[in-house]
């Protein structure tokens, strides 16, 4: 009688530790959110990609774009967030360069806000995991 015990017990904090984790989205904590464009997260996310394909600086991975002048954000496709040690936002982003070719990026930027602020000139908050892009009627 005393194992059942335990076993129910132990039943009913494995779900309450479960519920608690449920995030306000209905998923849980650490899975992948869909949200709103106009997020101001997301926004930042949005022009930080922007900024580092315009200077070349996302790690390597937008090294072949080819572009003729200034990037321009466009509209923001999709967003969605996951929490890690940080936040990543997966991000689907129209973008335009001078010549009005577009250009849709698939990219990923992870988020650790409390790095921010170094006196080394590198940004520790923010850093692009993903980028791929697909011209727009070439």
């Amino acid at each position: 009688m005393k194992k059942y015990f335990i076993v129910l017990c132990s039943f009913l904090v494995l779900s309450g530790i479960y519920m608690e984790a449920k995030s306000d989205h209905g998923g849980l904590a650490g899975g992948i959110v869909e949200v709103d464009a106009e997020n101001p997260g997301i926004k930042a996310a949005a022009d930080y990609v922007v900024s580092a394909a315009n200077t070349n600086s996302c790690n390597g991975l937008c090294s072949s774009l080819n572009r003729e002048g200034e990037l321009k954000l466009v509209k923001i496709l999709s967003a969605k967030t996951q929490v890690v040690a940080g936040v990543m936002y997966n991000l689907e982003l129209l973008v335009e360069d001078k010549n009005g070719q577009q250009v849709i990026f698939n990219t990923s930027v992870w988020s650790r806000p409390w790095l921010a602020g170094r006196n080394d000139g590198e940004d520790h908050a923010n850093q692009i995991t993903k980028f791929h892009y697909e011209y727009v009627n070439p």
